[in-house]
């Protein structure tokens, strides 16, 4: 194996990392929105309201975790340029963003649950709900997959 592999440019880690940040400020904004948006919705439906405080804890949940995701990512794409992702610390990171992933996926289903309890939702509301557990899951394995990948490729002592 080559010790030495090419590494992104410089421009690259900084348009990947840009746009990372520029999401990072965009979840933590939907964050800071978010109780505000809940608020105006139970005003509009009131039938609804009851569903404000679950929906919005597992909004800002499903947030937080894409936030802790995408930092996963910026600090591989960082290691990735400075040349130390082939270590084992970097399968940690790997691990953090797969568990995100399914704790996701966890809170997509309690939405559903919680959503067609209070028999607030649509068949199509249902269906996106599927359509992103399938995409997160999908997700998941692609990250299990590039982690089998690194751990293969790291040198072992």
């Amino acid at each position: 194996m080559a010790s030495d592999l090419p590494r992104p440019s410089l421009a690259l880690v900084v348009v990947i990392q840009s746009v990372l940040g520029v999401l990072l400020l965009g979840g933590v904004g939907a964050i800071v929105f978010l109780p505000g948006t809940s608020a105006n919705i139970a005003a509009t439906f009131p039938e609804y309201a009851d569903l404000r405080g679950p929906m919005l804890a597992l909004s800002i949940a499903i947030t937080v975790l894409a936030l802790v995701a995408l930092a996963m990512v910026a600090v591989l794409v960082h290691r990735s340029y400075r040349g130390t992702v082939r270590t084992r610390s970097s399968l940690l990171w790997i691990d953090v963003i797969v568990t995100t992933l399914a704790c996701t996926v966890v809170l997509v289903i309690i939405s559903f649950i919680v959503i067609s309890n209070a028999q607030a939702g649509t068949p199509l509301l249902a269906l996106m709900q599927v359509a992103a557990c399938l995409a997160l899951i999908a997700l998941a394995w692609i990250a299990l997959s590039l982690r089998s990948r690194l751990g293969h490729s790291i040198p072992s002592h």
